[in-house]
């Protein structure tokens, strides 16, 4: 739940950046050159601290409150992303003390390890069982005798389970953790 959570946040905020900076080259001129230069960073911040200008002019008053709202969302957003990482590594460090400290383990790839094994912790007896799991197996491409052409391309295997890390993701785990049921 942690992970859908986060995942979600850390997806909807560039997102609100995009937005944020799409209002922005429309805006009236002034505003624009104000702020403009500055990094994306010190942008949101400054957009997120906008004060209504009440001169009248609906455009720059449109402009300043979309700004202030997009950036107020970017900034709970990155807490929103934050704070179940916080509580996805509290609750790895209570049930595996030692898995965050494995080289290359974070919370995201701990977790995602935690629920594949809690899930089906049988179908992790060995290293070429989490490979296949994770779509990192080393098995023939082609189930027939003779390769030909046809039958040489690669087949996606089925059974990956949708938490296990996949091959082509940076910490998809390459030899049985430890820590795993059935790893020795």
């Amino acid at each position: 739940m942690l992970r859908l959570a986060k995942n979600s946040a850390v997806k909807a905020r560039p997102q609100a950046l995009n937005q944020l900076k799409a209002v922005l080259i429309n805006a009236p001129s002034a505003l624009r050159e104000e702020l403009q230069p500055l990094s994306t960073a010190l942008l949101v911040r400054q957009c997120a601290e906008l004060a209504d200008p009440r001169n009248g002019a609906p455009a720059a008053e449109t402009a300043i409150f979309t700004l202030r709202l997009l950036a107020e969302r970017v900034l709970r957003l990155r807490h929103e992303a934050a704070e179940p990482g916080r509580r996805m590594t509290a609750a790895i460090q209570a049930s595996t003390p030692s898995l965050p400290e494995q080289s290359g383990t974070g919370p995201d790839s701990a977790s995602a390890l935690l629920i594949t094994a809690g899930d089906n912790p049988e179908r992790l007896s060995s290293e070429a069982s989490i490979a296949a799991l994770c779509c990192a197996s080393s098995a023939e491409k082609s189930p027939g005798k003779d390769p030909t052409p046809s039958t040489q391309l690669e087949r996606k295997p089925t059974g990956r389970h949708r938490a296990a890390p996949h091959h082509g993701h940076p910490h998809a785990p390459r030899r049985a953790h430890p820590l795993l049921p059935g790893a020795t």
